[in-house]
């Protein structure tokens, strides 16, 4: 959260050249500041209307960024690199975080794509904006569509490889839960519905249980699954070797 007596939301909008949904969107989650990501074609009007919606609505105005190469294969990279400026920048500035939410409404089918991979990588919240039924004016409570287990999986994916193992049950008791996994990272799994909670139990839901899977079969949690059952037989052979003919070890024949 912001240290600021702000709302502690920061609002990063991918655009393209239409703008109702960035309206919507601020309407939705009264953001303390606004960054705006496009394209160069479209960084003049959309920095007067940032400048307008900023007296409008009563946030502090952030920047607008924009990329010229938004066609191309190196579009991925620069459109990622301006979203962690921006968290970076406001990091530096306001010495605490916000809570982000990610728009990818607008602009190309790239932007976002490589949206929803920064808010994986930052673990901002991602959101989209529907338009409204036809000749319907636009409200923000019914048309503002979030993607909670998208964040859930970058939780997911900073977890200890054992405490995915412990996940991988299905369900068990809250006591033994809360005994390798902090109230803080199970709020943020609870919230993005991977994890459901029934008096005192825990359950995986079934999207939690495809993300859990997602998870465990990445070259990175293999490699390390290897690596720790390698070292745990290192450890035992250590052990066993350390005996005495006459000593007996409990699991060796």
């Amino acid at each position: 959260m912001s240290g600021n007596d702000g709302s502690g939301t920061g609002l990063i909008l991918f655009m393209g050249r239409r703008a109702e949904h960035a309206r919507t969107s601020i309407q939705k989650y009264v953001p303390e500041v606004v960054h705006i990501i496009t394209s160069d074609q479209f960084k003049a009007q959309h920095k007067r209307r940032l400048k307008e919606w900023s007296q409008q609505f009563g946030f502090r105005e952030g920047e607008v960024k924009s990329i010229d190469d938004l066609f191309e294969q190196s579009a991925v990279t620069s459109l990622l690199n301006e979203v962690m400026s921006i968290y970076h920048q406001e990091l530096e500035l306001q010495k605490s975080e916000f809570d982000w939410y990610l728009g990818i409404t607008g602009g190309t089918m790239n932007m976002a794509a490589t949206g929803s991979y920064a808010g994986l990588l930052m673990n901002m919240k991602i959101f989209y904006v529907i338009q409204p039924p036809k000749g319907g004016k636009p409200m923000p409570n019914r048309d503002v569509i979030e993607f909670p287990q998208l964040q859930g999986l970058g939780w997911m994916m900073s977890l200890p490889h054992d405490t995915i193992l412990f996940l991988s049950q299905g369900s068990g008791e809250m006591k033994e839960l809360a005994g390798i996994m902090n109230e803080f990272t199970f709020s943020k799994l609870f919230e993005a519905e991977l994890i459901m909670v029934d008096e005192d139990k825990w359950y995986i839901t079934e999207e939690g249980q495809a993300t859990l899977e997602m998870v465990g079969t990445t070259p990175m949690s293999k490699d390390l699954l290897s690596s720790k059952f390698s070292k745990m037989q290192e450890d035992l052979n250590s052990i066993k070797n350390s005996l005495s003919d006459d000593e007996s070890f409990v699991g060796w024949a």
